[in-house]
């Protein structure tokens, strides 16, 4: 019996083991990482939202398809679990790069790493190019002790090629930009 009870727990150990994620090396590699594990990926905004029995659909405007099979919108269906008391994971009119794991077997789907595969899309003005705010994924990043996080932006169109091309062995890491109204060469949070 007691030999039974050991290997149980050893199994059960290393089964969860490999279910906890471990930290991404580089911003690069974090978007590697959701795009490998999304059925659908696309840049957009948020078109509306709609709550009904438990279900809350979110509408967006698709305006760049990355992955998967996408048309001019997609309809994400959440469990209205996933918003906890009058939290908004969502904003009508903003804009996102959206990873997402391919809907079951009832349409349901969410974001790949939760509310980490929703990354923000910003712009300096109407006429720069947009940039992936990737502040969030800079927190998945493995780094030293002491050492501040390494956030920012990165061109969208760079991170279109990572996560487009996200099974090639030897992608270009994306070049980190300061976000809009960021001072250059200072680590997020600082001289604000």
């Amino acid at each position: 019996m007691g030999v039974l009870l050991g290997l149980w727990v050893w199994f059960s150990v290393g089964a969860l083991a490999q279910q906890v994620a471990q930290p991404d090396a580089s911003v690069g590699e974090a978007l590697r990482n959701l795009a490998s594990r999304a059925g659908v990926a696309f840049t957009g905004r948020v078109a509306e939202i709609r709550r009904d029995s438990g279900v809350v659909e979110v509408v967006f405007a698709v305006e760049q398809p990355l992955l998967g099979d996408v048309g001019g919108t997609y309809t994400l269906r959440e469990w209205g679990g996933l918003w906890a008391a009058g939290q908004q994971r969502y904003a009508v009119g903003e804009r996102v790069a959206v990873f997402l794991y391919a809907p079951g077997a009832a349409g349901f789907s969410s974001p790949v790493d939760g509310m980490d595969g929703v990354v923000p899309v910003v712009q300096a003005s109407a006429d720069s190019a947009p940039l992936l705010d990737v502040r969030r994924l800079a927190a998945r990043v493995r780094r030293r002790v002491g050492e501040p996080l390494d956030g920012g932006a990165v061109a969208l169109e760079d991170a279109k090629a990572v996560v487009v091309g996200w099974r090639k062995p030897l992608v270009v890491e994306p070049v980190k930009r300061p976000l809009p109204g960021e001072p250059m060469g200072l680590p997020v949070g600082i001289g604000r």
